[in-house]
């Protein structure tokens, strides 16, 4: 009888659990302009070196995200773009103003947002506490 009750799962989701992983992919639409692949990144040109108030961000980890370097659109002079990559692999690109803010501990793309946001559901849904969502 134990045999039996081992091969064969009691319902859908029982199969669910015992049976191998699945992917999770959430519905979510991303709006933002996230991407798996690299985005091109360029050198700081000499006029930008040359300017006091340039800092170059290359390197510096905030939140989830580490800086691999200027967009390579940015147009000198409006405001640099800068090209981050998150902790799961997610490329975007992020003004040197969200990059500088001390306060932006917890910045990360869109996908681990919103998973971050379903585990702090789910958290307090099972335990009736309202958890920090950077426990996420």
């Amino acid at each position: 009888m134990d045999e039996i009750i081992a091969r064969a799962p009691i319902n859908r989701q029982a199969a669910e659990v015992t049976g191998p992983g699945t992917h999770f992919d959430p519905k979510k639409k991303i709006q933002t302009k996230d991407s798996d692949t690299p985005i091109p990144v360029r050198s700081p040109l000499a006029s930008e070196k040359s300017n006091p108030c340039f800092k170059d961000l290359a390197g510096i980890r905030f939140g989830r995200f580490v800086v691999l370097g200027i967009f390579a659109d940015s147009k000198p002079g409006i405001g640099l773009r800068w090209v981050v990559k998150c902790s799961c692999g997610v490329y975007s690109v992020r003004a040197g103003k969200a990059i500088k803010n001390p306060e932006n501990t917890q910045d990360r793309c869109e996908h681990c947002r919103y998973l971050a946001y379903l585990k702090h559901n789910e958290c307090w849904r099972r335990t009736g506490r309202q958890p920090d969502i950077r426990d996420f």
